[in-house]
């Protein structure tokens, strides 16, 4: 009964709701209905798709090793997310990527911290997921400003990057990984955990 009453307030709300629209509303005029909307006028874009929860607050950036395992999971749901694209991101220029990759060899190299075998045997740069993810791959010395610094030594800010269709620059070692975001420079998350 309580329900059923709190349905028909509801509907008559509702309904003096639409009266009063229809009362107050004019016809609009012909300029009016030929005129573009200002800018202030639009509604700011919002995000296509929502990111799923971050595992740790900004402005944190790692995730280690003794976490609990839902944060854990939630870091690995939120890495698959940043990779994710959205109808409204750019397509990626592949011919533009695949030459950034070159770029980006020789200047992962300078950046490993490992011994030169070891650099010599694992340093790697690959276009993953159509190119949406550039991984840089190292012996040693990932942390949170590689993927960011590899990509300005290269000449291209990650603004550029994503104007070329890349969501996420990443570096690995034996230790770290480094996920970082194009479309948003403070969006960086880091975790903790051998490399397989």
């Amino acid at each position: 009964m309580e329900t059923r009453s709190l349905l028909l307030l509801g509907l008559v709300a509702l309904s003096a709701c639409d009266e009063k629209k229809t009362e107050t509303t004019a016809a609009p005029s012909a300029t009016e209905t030929h005129a573009a909307p200002t800018a202030s006028a639009q509604p700011k874009p919002k995000a296509s798709i929502e990111m799923p929860p971050r595992p740790v607050p900004k402005p944190q950036t790692t995730v280690g090793a003794g976490e609990s395992q839902e944060t854990q999971m939630k870091a690995i749901g939120y890495m698959n997310a940043m990779v994710q694209p959205r109808p409204d991101d750019p397509i990626v220029d592949d011919a533009w990527v695949k030459s950034f990759v070159e770029t980006l060899k020789p200047i992962v190299r300078n950046l490993d911290k490992g011994a030169p075998e070891a650099k010599a045997r694992l340093d790697k740069v690959d276009m993953v997921a159509g190119g949406r993810k550039l991984d840089l791959l190292m012996a040693s010395g990932c942390d949170d400003q590689v993927p960011t610094r590899a990509a300005q030594a290269g000449s291209a800010p990650l603004d550029v990057l994503y104007q070329h269709g890349v969501l996420v620059v990443r570096c690995n070692d034996s230790r770290v990984q480094c996920l970082q975001s194009t479309r948003d420079k403070d969006d960086l998350l880091c975790t903790t955990a051998p490399r397989h």
